[in-house]
């Protein structure tokens, strides 16, 4: 009986070791499983944001080009350099948004990312750009785009020329003498345009060339991750 029940209890034992090894086995599959479905959902992602990244840079870039293009004439106007020439080259559209319309960020798979709870290097440096994008690039548009509409309604409200302005090219040879003399000699315009060069060439171009670098040094840092998992 005691051999009989020493064979049972052995037997017991390595039954249970068995189970244990069994089940530890299978929580070591299922993690691997689980950290394969984690990392296949994290580089989906990151092919997206390949992408994003890639329409958000070009957008920076043409604002940053808008703004380049109007400097010299903004300069003038700050330095009180104010010539009827001016006209001919944009004066009276240096507070009106044209091209940079103000920049719509792809962040859906930015969003993706702040929403895992492990994040690696790579995805804390993405959320951290456009953190910095939103919070502080966007910020600086609004304001502008508030200064440009509300220069427009100062417009509108006090001056009858308001309509020519509006729905004309105004140059040397087109527009009233009132409206050139606004562009041309009116201090409340030209504090206006101070005002908006300051925070467009003291901030926003800053913030966009920053941004634009950032930005294509993590798109390098995605494709290499990208390329080594095809291979």
């Amino acid at each position: 009986m005691e051999n009989k029940t020493g064979k049972y209890l052995k037997y017991a034992i390595g039954e249970i070791i068995l189970l244990v090894i069994g089940i530890l086995i299978a929580l070591s599959i299922n993690n691997l499983n689980e950290k394969r479905k984690d990392q296949n959902k994290l580089l989906n992602i990151y092919s997206l944001i390949y992408y994003d990244i890639e329409n958000d840079i070009q957008d920076l870039i043409n604002n940053l080009e808008f703004y380049n293009q109007k400097k010299s004439v903004f300069e003038k106007v700050v330095h009180d350099s104010i010539t009827p020439d001016l006209l001919d080259e944009g004066i009276s559209r240096l507070l009106v948004l044209g091209g940079n319309r103000g920049t719509t960020l792809n962040t859906t798979g930015v969003n993706q990312l702040r929403e895992l709870q492990n994040k690696d290097s790579l995805t804390l440096k993405l959320i951290g750009i456009y953190d910095v994008m939103e919070t502080i690039m966007l910020t600086t548009e609004n304001r502008i785009s508030n200064e440009t509409k509300d220069h427009a309604e100062y417009l509108r409200d006090n001056y009858d020329w308001y309509p020519e302005w509006i729905y004309n090219t105004i140059m040397r040879d087109v527009g009233s003498k009132e409206l050139h003399d606004y562009f041309l000699t009116s201090p409340i315009y030209r504090n206006r345009v101070v005002s908006v060069y300051q925070q467009v060439y003291n901030n926003y171009t800053t913030i966009l060339n920053t941004s634009i670098k950032r930005l294509t040094e993590l798109q390098k840092e995605l494709r290499s991750v990208l390329d080594k998992t095809n291979k």
